[in-house]
């Protein structure tokens, strides 16, 4: 990680990093609102103690993230920054621990600078909230970043630290990070430990990354993964990813099928051609690519859509009467069997059809070492929520669904997937490429994702903003 090298060799020192980064957020902040809350005193002070320790001469053994800053999403605990879950409901709650994910960043020596925005308890796509208002896409402040970690990627995009740790249960990491031009990984399963989710079985979220750099990405995922005992999902041996391809990462070896339309959602032309451009790039540079034109997953995202709803609806029913008065609209419906009502035998079908997908992707994967789609299948929509924010594909407005819900199948069934930016449309607003692979096959695509860095270079393309 360049500004952990940088800080070592006293080009610049971690006071200096905090202040251009102070700096940065705090211009980023009045134009996309993209934190809940800042910490800068404690930040500031961490920074000095990074400095003093080298005056001192104790540069011997510096942990791999020394005085590197990073935001954490307002979803996960920390405990020295209140958590609210993007919810008026938990405003001033303060936690007294970290999750041990950023528990992990800390012993890397990665200072902690922030908590980014979320709708509340991540529930929408887009990322608004009664609590911290409406957060904006850097490229087009008009349009939404997308959503559940849209405060995360809008940080990462515009340079306000180098890592954003995130969330993602149906797309959060990923549909962001494509609306904002960076990489969004959603690990498997369990290879970060993600304890403080309260579905330990009949999971669907994962800790997620956000950055520009791909020596960032494998950085964080080095130190926060590994087997943690309170998330069962987490006790098995993790391989730590390396810049260096794997020797199975050479493109001859590796097989990809493009599917275009995964879980039947159609791309809009436009996005389509310049993903379809990259697969095009990755063929001539020796990647094997087979095409479906038909999908060959045939998965009903409703099933995610389903599950997120019902876990929704027992968080908001565990609630005090007083959290759950001041709740947003959107989850007070959750409240009532009136306005929601939760079939537990289609809760258990959707279970066997979420394992039959496992299957078919499984059997996918013996032939083929990634699955690639477009991430998103149209540009952002509008950001404020007054506004219509349905999507433009192919000359007709679609549902929210339509743009993102494909996505779900990384989370359905654990396998971990990637959004690389992969060029700019015709308005100027980034594209992303979406990758799956096998359980724990990070480093494939991190392979791929430095293989289209080499194609199409956006650590060069900055918003206006940034």
């Amino acid at each position: 990680m360049q500004i952990a090298a940088l800080i070592r060799t006293q080009q610049m020192s971690a006071l200096e990093v905090m202040a251009a980064t102070r700096q940065q957020a705090e211009r980023i902040q009045v134009a996309c609102n993209p934190f809940v809350s800042f910490n800068w005193e404690r930040a500031m002070t961490q920074a000095r103690q990074c400095d003093q320790r080298l005056s001192a001469g104790d540069s011997a053994a510096l942990p791999a993230l020394f005085g590197v800053p990073f935001s954490v999403k307002d979803l996960l605990n920390t405990r020295d920054m209140c958590t609210s879950y993007g919810s008026r409901a938990f405003q001033h709650y303060q936690p007294d621990k970290d999750v041990v994910a950023v528990s992990r960043l800390r012993a890397a020596g990665a200072i902690l600078i922030g908590k980014t925005t979320t709708p509340e308890f991540a529930a929408k796509v887009l990322t608004d909230s009664e609590l911290t208002g409406i957060t904006r896409n850097p490229w087009d402040t008009q349009r939404s970043p997308g959503g559940s970690s849209g405060g995360a990627c809008v940080a990462a995009a515009t340079g306000v630290g180098p890592l954003a740790v995130s969330t993602d249960g149906g797309g959060s990491a990923r549909i962001p990070a494509a609306a904002c031009g960076i990489l969004g990984l959603k690990v498997t399963m369990g290879a970060i430990p993600h304890e403080s989710w309260p579905f330990h079985y009949g999971n669907n979220s994962s800790i997620s990354i956000n950055c520009r750099h791909i020596e960032d990405l494998v950085a964080s995922f080095n130190a926060m993964s590994g087997a943690h005992t309170l998330d069962p999902w987490s006790r098995r041996a993790t391989t730590k990813l390396s810049l260096a391809p794997s020797p199975q990462g050479s493109p001859n070896r590796k097989k990809i099928l493009f599917i275009p339309a995964l879980g039947g959602q159609p791309c809009d032309q436009k996005i389509l051609t310049l993903v379809q451009q990259t697969v095009t790039d990755l063929q001539r540079a020796g990647y094997q690519v087979d095409q479906a034109n038909s999908d060959p997953l045939a998965f009903d995202p409703g099933i995610a859509m389903q599950l997120m709803a019902a876990n929704l609806a027992a968080r908001v029913r565990a609630m005090t009467p007083q959290q759950q008065e001041l709740l947003g609209s959107g989850l007070k419906v959750l409240l009532s069997e009136k306005t929601f009502r939760s079939d537990g035998v289609r809760l258990q079908a959707d279970a066997m059809a979420r394992s039959q997908l496992y299957d078919r992707l499984e059997g996918l994967l013996t032939d083929y070492a990634m699955i690639l789609t477009p991430t998103l299948n149209a540009q952002p929509p509008q950001a404020d929520p007054t506004q219509d924010q349905r999507v433009l594909i192919n000359g007709e407005q679609q549902g929210l669904a339509s743009w993102w819900s494909h996505l779900s199948i990384a989370n359905l069934t654990g396998h971990p997937a990637i959004s690389i930016p992969c060029g700019m449309d015709e308005d100027g607003l980034p594209v992303g490429l979406h990758a799956l692979a096998g359980w724990d096959a990070e480093q494939t695509l991190v392979d791929l994702a430095a293989q289209v860095q080499r194609l199409y270079d956006w650590t060069y393309q900055l918003p206006t903003l940034a």
